[in-house]
């Protein structure tokens, strides 16, 4: 039995070398996919394919996507059977849609591969409850493609947040959004999610809210559809919530139809006693706001990471046809380094299952919240 009450930053421990991890620094990685169908996996599957050490070793999937993606990124078709017996692959990608997504990364668990699993993991909590469980019944190696927060904005939002340089952060406002029309796809509304755009996109924020403060105490959350608006093809339009801290007010708001591209219009702002930061994913940025008495200069400090004109998400492809691949690769490869690293020395998952089971517990308040009206949910269950 898991315990749901763990620190959402609980982290496992090291590794045993017997199920085949830490490999070393000089060994030659072999990575598979079990699940083709994100639109993600291309841009995880390049990210592997540009370090060096590392070799893809085929991939699976049951979908006729699979022959034009295999095709078009050099990779051989296998079964799920030959994937997991073999001993030259170290480590799975597990892309595939919702419903299969903590099977196959269980069954990957069990064979003594490592797993970078694609958010959110699954339908649901029960879905990561499992992985969770699995993880240490094995002792495996297990991270969340939770890629946005390996920005360099989000890093420091983290850093100065436990300096406390803003002096005490009494609320913080979070916003994102879904583009691209993906609200209405059917990769946004998989039978059984618990939820369209807002769990399987706002599920990034949330993450970052997790990442910063921990887990709320209650919630009181409205989700909402306008049928005059927007057809029936989507599941939710916007939403809103009030994550009810002991020290401070959280407020979150998602909108599934945003006229910008991607994570332009995202934006996390903490607000403290000695200072205001804003902190944005991609282009990441922030700005720091010093009261000039907290050891800093009083006035504005603002940072921009080198960009270029290459949106997110670029084009439709013959094995991506209903959503756009990523063209913007920058975080899969920070992302790539991170399980790699981890891979090799033993260390610990920087993006744990118990972190994904969170975000699931947390996004489901927020609907049970939302279908009693907006009534408080309690997140001690």
């Amino acid at each position: 039995m898991i315990n749901e009450d763990r620190p959402f930053f609980f982290l496992h421990k090291r590794r045993s070398t017997a199920m085949g991890y830490a490999i070393g620094e000089d060994a030659v990685l072999g990575i598979a996919c079990l699940g083709i169908t994100h639109p993600h996996t291309s841009g995880r599957v390049k990210a592997f394919q540009r370090m060096s050490g590392v070799r893809l070793l085929g991939a699976h999937d049951e979908s006729p996507l699979l022959t034009p993606f295999v095709d078009a990124l050099g990779l051989e078709p296998r079964s799920k059977d030959e994937i997991l017996a073999d001993p030259n692959v170290h480590a799975v990608l597990v892309h595939p849609k919702s419903y299969v997504m903590a099977d196959f990364a269980i069954e990957a668990l069990e064979a003594g591969k490592a797993v970078l699993c694609e958010k959110p993991a699954g339908r649901g909590s029960a879905d990561t409850a499992r992985i969770v469980a699995a993880v240490d019944r094995t002792d495996g190696l297990f991270q969340v493609g939770y890629c946005w927060r390996f920005a360099p904005s989000i890093g420091k939002m983290q850093e100065v947040l436990a300096s406390g340089r803003l002096g005490k952060v009494l609320q913080v406002r979070a916003h994102a959004g879904c583009s691209h029309n993906e609200a209405a796809t059917a990769h946004m509304n998989q039978p059984g999610d618990i939820g369209g755009a807002m769990f399987v996109i706002a599920c990034h924020l949330i993450d970052r809210i997790l990442l910063h403060f921990g887990m709320p105490g209650t919630v009181n959350a409205r989700i909402t559809k306008f049928p005059l608006v927007f057809g029936a093809e989507s599941r939710e339009d916007a939403g809103g919530a009030i994550l009810n801290y002991p020290d401070k007010l959280v407020t979150v708001d998602f909108m599934s139809w945003d006229p910008l591209s991607w994570t332009e219009s995202w934006d996390l702002s903490a607000y403290g006693t000695e200072g205001i930061m804003h902190s944005c994913p991609l282009p990441a940025s922030y700005k720091i706001y010093d009261s000039g008495k907290n050891g800093h200069q009083q006035g504005w400090t603002e940072w921009r990471e080198t960009s270029f004109p290459e949106i997110w998400a670029t084009k439709k492809t013959i094995y991506s046809p209903e959503i756009a691949e990523i063209g913007n690769p920058i975080y899969f490869d920070r992302e790539a380094a991170a399980f790699v690293t981890s891979l090799r020395t033993g260390s610990p998952s920087v993006v744990p299952a118990t972190q994904a089971h969170n975000i699931n517990r947390l996004l489901e308040a927020m609907f049970k919240s939302s279908e009693l009206a907006g009534a408080e949910v309690s997140l001690t269950f």
